[in-house]
């Protein structure tokens, strides 16, 4: 499609013209499949993979944005002699600019014809570049503003020319490109889905915010970010459609892995006007929240971090994306429990970093603490999610062995074997009843507590669970290892100690996994 000639007009004339039209309105849209797929820049040299966004195209007319000519403090110091204060110190005192930068612009403005000689005065050439930068003109384009087919916003870019690329087989289901045709390589983006069947119809706002936002990125990209004129206050009154209604395509969008910040991924700009876009980075975040085979498309692009070609910092945040990677891609249901979540991720870092061999002993310590966290906050979820009826705990000041392995026997629960029950009945019963109310007491008493939940309720989730899924007595062997690595160990000690190595230590994760992993389907 052949670029479109720009229609001449003032800005400000541009704005009464549409305050003046009649416009008529846009019925909401949806996405259809055309087969018209766009790239508007060239594939990232640092490893990628594309995404065909789905959007709808509007041709509008809308006013280019140019650089400035002249900068905060030229405008600033030219309209202060235009108004007759020509004194340096006087424009020291009003701008606050030190009066050598006043000094340099006033010989740049005489030097560039826009100040007289005695720079008393403008010339008629300084006149007409002030008034142009106040009255911000511009030409009027017709061109193309892109939709997103998938959140509905419109983003903040403006084209005068559609790049369409046509497919290597334009009858395959998922289309394959030419990177470039003297090498033959290529590239299949993936497909994302628009499941929005009404998109919000273009109107006046929607245009305004997009085209401020264009703007500034356009002066930024300019390098003359921080540095806009008081026109970007300006309130677009009404659109120009120059057509009915806007047809669907594809965009490539590139994704890289993020290098140099938090993020699994970063989203390159489509049109290349900034390196980043944005606007896509929460569309991209939700996407991949709802759709697994996108996770495993862009997974790739995080690899396993090589440790010793990084520093200790580098290498451990690099283990960090990886492990939000693993659980955005194979354990999604925890982003559900936040605090689940938390401890969860804890466990996967520690077995990377554990089967890497750069731990210690006190590394050792602290992922079996985590582990037992981890279970602890399970329980927790279990005893606030399915409290218990306190009032049916029988209270006991002293300890009743007997008392409390008649009340877990009681339960039903499949998992509550006779030696789990055997175990919990220690528990004081005045320790598991504040552990009811609030879940901070140990591992045991709150394993006793959710127990408690499960009274009357068939569809708790330790009365469907199995003792072959939850196998209690490895976490009450888990809560004993943990009580002996949190005591000094000697030969004064009676009770003999177990050595805490890298395989229990894995062993205990992988329990501690496994077990979270049983109440996926109540979180």
């Amino acid at each position: 499609m052949p670029t479109l000639p720009p229609i001449p007009m003032p800005e400000t004339l541009f704005l009464r013209w549409l305050l003046s039209t009649n416009y008529v309105e846009v019925t909401m849209a949806a996405f259809v499949e055309t087969g018209s797929y766009l790239k508007f820049s060239d594939r990232p040299r640092s490893k990628s993979k594309a995404i065909l966004w789905p959007v709808l195209v509007h041709r509008v007319l809308y006013p280019e944005p140019r650089q400035p000519e002249l900068n905060l403090f030229q405008r600033a110091v030219l309209g202060l002699i235009r108004a007759k204060c020509t004194r340096q110190d006087d424009i020291a005192a009003l701008t606050g600019l030190h009066p050598e930068l006043i000094a340099l612009i006033i010989a740049q403005g005489i030097s560039h014809g826009w100040l007289t000689t005695g720079a008393d005065a403008l010339t008629d050439e300084g006149h007409k570049l002030l008034d142009a930068e106040e009255d911000e003109s511009s030409n009027l384009k017709a061109g193309f503003l892109i939709q997103d087919a998938i959140s509905g916003d419109f983003w903040p870019r403006m084209v005068t020319r559609l790049e369409q690329i046509e497919p290597l087989d334009p009858q395959a289901r998922f289309p394959e490109f030419s990177v470039e045709r003297r090498t033959g390589h290529t590239f299949r983006p993936y497909l994302a889905r628009s499941k929005k069947q009404n998109l919000p119809a273009l109107d006046n706002e929607g245009l305004a915010r997009a085209y401020r936002d264009y703007r500034k990125d356009f002066r930024a990209s300019q390098q003359m970010d921080g540095l806009h004129s008081s026109s970007d206050s300006v309130r677009l009154q009404g659109i120009q459609r120059l057509d009915d209604s806007p047809e669907a395509a594809r965009i490539v969008v590139w994704i890289t892995g993020d290098d140099e910040g938090d993020e699994l991924w970063s989203v390159r700009d489509p049109f290349g006007l900034r390196e980043g876009a944005w606007w896509l980075e929460e569309p991209v975040r939700q996407l991949l929240d709802s759709d697994t085979k996108l996770r495993n498309f862009l997974a790739p692009l995080i690899g396993i971090p090589d440790a010793g070609a990084l520093t200790n910092e580098e290498w451990l945040r690099e283990l960090q994306k990886r492990t939000e990677l693993d659980i955005l891609i194979e354990y999604p249901w925890v982003e559900a429990q936040p605090d689940i979540k938390r401890y969860f991720a804890r466990i996967l870092k520690w077995r990377r970093r554990i089967e890497s061999g750069l731990t210690w002993d006190s590394d050792l310590e602290a992922a079996l603490g985590d582990c037992q966290k981890l279970l602890e906050v399970v329980m927790q979820w279990l005893i606030k999610t399915y409290p218990a009826n306190v009032g049916q705990i029988p209270s006991a000041k002293k300890s009743n062995w007997s008392l409390n392995e008649g009340l877990l026997g009681a339960l039903g629960i499949p998992s509550f074997t006779e030696d789990v029950i055997r175990i919990l009945a220690r528990q004081r019963l005045d320790d598991v009843i504040k552990s009811c109310r609030n879940p901070s007491s140990s591992l045991k008493a709150l394993l006793f507590a959710a127990g408690m939940g499960a009274l009357n309720d068939d569809q708790h989730p330790l009365k469907v669970l199995q003792d072959s899924d939850l196998q209690l007595m490895q976490l009450l062997d888990l809560a004993d290892l943990r009580n002996q690595s949190s005591h000094g160990q000697s030969r004064f000690n009676k009770r003999r100690s177990k050595e805490i190595t890298q395989d229990l230590v894995i062993e205990q994760m992988t329990y501690a996994k496994n077990f979270t992993e049983c109440f996926k389907d109540w979180m």
